[in-house]
């Protein structure tokens, strides 16, 4: 059969087309495609880690480092010189095996944390990324493994950042601590190795502060997402050219003095309480300490479950900062408010009320520390001498509302702003709040309790340290801050200035410093040292500065657990003060004994002292009063 000449023509044109076609999809994907491809496949066989910065120092406002970063000789297992065909455990062996004979060979215990099930996890998760075996070599066997790395194929030797505090457990609860971490902002296309993250204090506050910038570099993993090993991976490196180096972050200046914060922290060394020191003029805090303390260095690189459980069992708590954390009654350093409330309500300098030792009212029998009374006394004298029943009654005098709005007008019942996590409120209770909170209406007889820092009224010592500044400078109102300005830059204005008038609060401001030179404070001036030699003569050390300040002590429970905590506030210098203070020591005898000295020790520390050559007079009662 013959066969048509246009039929060849046909298929033969039909297999030209074919081959056209064929030979511009192979152009395509060999030519013009090519990058398209290469960037897939750099893609898929490359894994992105990001590398956190070295983070910023924390210093105080003279410069002395209170945390920094010291290098932390460690040795790191590169997992794929281990890779074992088949199963998965088969590489977990290997790994194992070879972590033993290197721990055998340079003096060092198998790594706890070094699980099977970690090592099994690792694989799956991040093949790519060496896993740390050991942390804090000694430069003894960080040299031991140096010279006989070359027997261990597959394990380095590296140097990482570690936090440290210089000075232990100065400041701890003001700097926190840090951890290691994920990032904030990593995401699922990148391998991290693991930053410093601020965990509490400062630390946390100003993380992102601190942190800097993450820097990324580029690793080649083969189809099962490990590394290659080190001689493929030196002819790729020629491709990896996109690497980001990371940057170190800022130093961060606080307002703390740390020769102050050691002085304070020296007075609360074996007690329970917590001190802050502030500057009136604008809000700055110059010390801020909790007692008992802890040491950040303890909970670095991460905290143990064990090292958790003793920092916050009670009664303890050493992790709570107890400054801003804590809420307590403030006893009879809430009586210069209810003063001021008083004279705002018309209440006049010289009216007196006559002190019999206890006030009636009902049922309610409220006792002055003087259990004989004062006689008639008058508002200066009674906040010299801290008498209960003069402000019981000056509480009724004026009703509830006025005690309240004075409360809250000089800042109690609301956080103060400060640059701190996990400050409270406190409580400035009305019949709403008393209602919410013991489905019971307000009495007559709860006036009377706050009216004198007693009952429910709740507040932090950072909160009393706030008040102490606005009697200081005339009733600004300032937020505490850590965050030292710049040179140069203006003081933060207040937030508010209290809608009392100047007179009233210059009357309070009076008497706040008969208390200190002749009342229920006079050991926030005074300092009595016993002689050595045996010699009759005490000698007498004042202060070189005059100074106003308020004692206080507020019973808590009742029968076996009744017990005191005892509180002063102060300022000085009194005619322009540049301080103010606040401190609280749980179970104490009275604020006069057992907190105005040491509340002496940092003025003293501050501003000096003298010795003077008056004899000692008579004050037992006071000292023990409130």
């Amino acid at each position: 059969m013959k066969v048509s000449i246009w039929f060849i023509a046909s298929l033969g044109a039909v297999f030209l087309l074919g081959f056209f076609v064929l030979g511009s999809a192979l152009f395509r994907l060999q030519c013009v495609d090519t990058g398209e491809f290469r960037a897939d496949l750099q893609q898929q066989a490359t894994r992105r880690i990001r590398v956190p910065g070295l983070r910023g120092r924390i210093l105080d406002r003279n410069g002395e480092v209170l945390a920094t970063c010291r290098p932390s000789h460690c040795i790191q297992c590169n997992v794929e010189e281990f890779q074992k065909r088949g199963a998965a455990s088969n590489t977990v062996a290997a790994v194992e095996d070879a972590v033993v004979r290197l721990a055998d060979a340079i003096g060092l215990k198998y790594p706890a944390e070094l699980t099977r099930k970690r090592i099994e996890r690792h694989i799956r998760q991040a093949s790519a990324m060496p896993i740390v075996l050991w942390e804090d070599l000694d430069d003894a066997t960080f040299a031991r493994f140096a010279e006989r790395s070359d027997e261990f194929p597959g394990f380095e030797d590296f140097t990482q950042a570690k936090r440290v505090y210089p000075h232990g457990q100065l400041a701890a609860h003001i700097l926190g601590f840090t951890g290691r971490g994920r990032p904030d902002d990593a995401d699922s296309a990148h391998f991290f190795e693991p930053d410093m993250r601020g965990r509490s204090g400062v630390e946390s506050y100003y993380n992102r502060f601190l942190v800097g910038v993450t820097g990324e570099r580029r690793v080649q993993v083969d189809a099962r997402g490990f590394r290659p090993t080190k001689q493929r991976e030196a002819m790729m490196e020629a491709d990896l050219n996109s690497n980001l180096a990371p940057s170190a972050g800022l130093d961060l200046r606080l307002t703390i003095d740390a020769n102050v914060q050691a002085v304070l922290e020296s007075q609360l060394a074996d007690v329970t309480g917590a001190g802050v020191v502030m500057d009136p003029r604008d809000g700055a805090v110059i010390a801020l300490a909790s007692a008992p303390a802890f040491n950040p260095n303890d909970c670095v690189p991460r905290i143990s479950s064990e090292t958790y459980a003793t920092l916050t069992n009670a009664p303890a708590k050493r992790l709570q900062n107890r400054a801003i954390s804590e809420s307590y009654a403030p006893g009879s350093t809430f009586k210069p408010i209810t003063a001021i409330a008083s004279l705002a309500c018309g209440w006049l300098p010289d009216d007196e009320y006559d002190c019999k030792g206890v006030y009636v009212l009902g049922n309610l029998r409220l006792h002055c520390w003087d259990r004989w009374g004062h006689g008639p006394i008058s508002l200066r004298t009674a906040l010299q001498k801290s008498c209960n029943t003069f402000f019981c009654n000056l509480g009724t005098a004026i009703g509830t509302n006025a005690v309240i709005s004075a409360a809250r007008e000089f800042g109690l019942g609301a956080r103060t702003g400060i640059d701190l996590g996990g400050e409270t409120a406190g409580v400035v209770p009305d019949n709403e709040w008393k209602r919410a909170t013991y489905n019971e209406r307000w009495y007559p007889g709860d006036t009377c309790q706050m009216s004198i820092g007693q009952g429910m009224l709740l507040v932090t010592p950072l909160q009393m340290a706030v008040v102490a500044s606005a009697l200081a400078n005339g009733g600004k109102i300032f937020t505490p801050y850590l965050f030292a300005r710049a040179e140069g830059q203006p003081r933060p204005e207040p937030v508010r200035t209290v809608q009392y008038p100047p007179d009233a609060i210059e009357l309070v401001r009076e008497g706040m410093r008969d208390v200190a030179e002749r009342g229920t404070g006079r050991r926030i001036l005074t300092r009595w040292e016993e002689p050595e030699d045996g010699a009759a003569r005490r000698r007498r050390f004042n202060l070189k500065v005059t100074c106003a300040g308020k004692t206080g002590t507020a019973e808590i429970g009742a029968g076996a657990t009744r017990r005191k905590n005892t509180w002063v506030i102060a300022f000085a210098p009194y005619e322009n003060p540049t301080v103010a203070i606040a401190m609280i020591v749980e179970r104490g005898e009275s604020g006069g004994s057992t907190v105005a000295p040491r509340v002496h020790a940092v003025l003293a520390h501050m501003f000096g002292e003298v010795e003077t050559s008056s004899s000692r007079t008579s004050g037992t009662a006071l000292e023990r009063a409130d």
